[in-house]
C-alpha cells in the first residue's frame, strides 16, 4: 500500500484508513449487514474526528455499506472513469 501512495506523491502519514467493521468476521468473510450496522456509528464518529478532505471507498464492502446495496463496484467505477 505504501508504494501505491508514493506512486501518486502521497505520504502514508497523510492517509487515515478505516474499516466498515471493527472486528474481522470469522474466516475473513465479508461482514453481514447486521455486523456492519453495529459498527456504523463508530465509523461515522471516526470520520467526524478526522475530518477528511477526501473519502475513498476501497472495494465492494465499503461501497455497499456507505452508498447502499444498489451500487456495484464495477458499474460505479465506470461512472467515475
Amino acid at each position: 500500500m505504501n508504494m501505491a501512495f508514493e506512486g501518486i506523491g502521497i505520504n502514508r502519514e497523510e492517509v487515515y484508513i478505516a474499516n466498515v467493521v471493527k472486528c474481522r468476521p470469522p474466516n475473513n468473510r465479508n461482514p453481514e449487514a447486521d455486523e456492519a450496522e453495529a459498527c456504523l456509528n463508530y465509523l461515522r464518529n471516526q470520520v467526524m474526528l478526522v475530518k477528511p478532505k477526501i473519502i475513498v471507498l476501497l472495494g465492494s464492502v465499503a461501497l455497499k455499506n456507505i452508498l447502499g446495496n444498489e451500487y456495484g463496484i464495477t458499474a460505479t467505477r465506470r461512472k467515475l472513469d
